[in-house]
């Protein structure tokens, strides 16, 4: 497992930035070119599984979760067990990344957690962007702590590396608000914490609407601190880098729904997996540079079930609707 780590330990930037491949059979490799090159099969793009027009600027909705192997509020529940797939930034893939569009297409295809990352505005409201400044994602410059909400959602949200298809001119910076209020009770958000404060402002609301079933706060253990000072019960993820922190994860009450652990072969092994799983836990891992470099690189879907049946839960890609489709929960149009 070292040496797959290795080989694949490629800049996420270089992951975003590249194409989709097809593969030769479900589980294998094949040898499929990436997306544009051709090859042998063809290329499966993300609108090989959802048509755009069902989520883009053009889509009117309803916009209703596909069905899934399980009841929506088991991520959160000790006793349900199921193959979470992540989509990251809520699913780059499919549109503007972080944005209300790309939430959409995630709901529709039956993607069970979407990631994304919160910060405040300079007055003081919870954004979903992952840089510290907007140059990247937003049709501007500077840092996003010194635009008020309104001046921000004023702008347009940039295409990003690799321009998924259909009509996004309408996409605005989310507010948590407006992220909530269209994935609620249909897939849950993960808020990763960028900013302390941003993660307890967003806490907070979870907590005054009574949605702690459809999200969680991804957190190291100090900021996981800080969040539980201020709403005790707010339902975690810790992300764990050394060992020395799983005591640390295990002893929050209540406890963490997930721990994130390294996609590293010590936090693999089948005795630390195992006590997360005995303290009633769910472990998480990103896939970025073995599952999705597998895919991206060599038309290979196998990593994706492998790294379920080492005991994971939920995995965190780039590539959710190739995720889905190798274990057999999605396929093309």
């Amino acid at each position: 497992m070292k040496a797959l780590l290795v080989v694949f330990a490629l800049p996420l930037s270089l992951l975003v930035a590249c194409g989709d491949s097809s593969p030769a059979g479900r589980g294998g490799a094949g040898g499929a070119a990436a997306d544009g090159g051709g090859g042998a099969g063809g290329a499966l793009l993300p609108e090989d599984f959802i048509d755009p027009t069902s989520y883009d600027c053009t889509a009117e909705g309803p916009f209703e979760a596909k069905a899934r192997p399980y009841e929506f509020g088991c991520v959160h529940d000790p006793a349900c067990t199921s193959r979470f797939v992540v989509a990251h930034r809520m699913g780059s893939r499919f549109a503007p990344e972080n944005s209300l569009a790309a939430l959409r297409a995630s709901i529709l295809l039956g993607v069970d957690i979407v990631e994304t990352d919160v910060r405040l505005t300079k007055d003081n409201r919870a954004v979903l962007l992952h840089d510290g400044d907007i140059d990247r994602t937003l049709g501007g410059s500077g840092s996003v702590n010194d635009f008020t909400l309104a001046e921000l959602q004023a702008l347009p949200m940039l295409p990003g590396p690799s321009p998924a298809a259909g009509d996004f001119s309408c996409e605005k910076l989310p507010s948590i608000e407006e992220a909530l209020a269209v994935g609620a009770g249909k897939v849950v958000i993960e808020f990763e914490t960028k900013e302390t404060a941003a993660a307890i402002v967003t806490a907070h609301y979870l907590a005054d609407q009574g949605l702690y079933q459809s999200a969680y706060i991804q957190c190291t253990p100090d900021e996981c601190d800080a969040v539980r000072a201020e709403v005790p019960d707010v339902p975690i993820m810790v992300r764990v880098t050394e060992m020395s922190q799983l005591a640390v994860a295990f002893a929050y009450d209540p406890p963490p729904i997930l721990i994130e652990v390294s996609p590293e072969d010590d936090f693999l092994a089948a005795p630390v997996l195992d006590s997360i799983h005995d303290n009633g836990i769910k472990a998480f891992t990103d896939v970025f540079t073995s599952a999705d470099a597998g895919w991206l690189f060599g038309a290979d879907t196998s990593l994706f079930p492998y790294f379920f049946d080492l005991g994971l839960d939920a995995l965190q890609t780039e590539f959710p609707h190739i995720a889905l489709y190798a274990i057999d929960r999605a396929e093309p149009l």
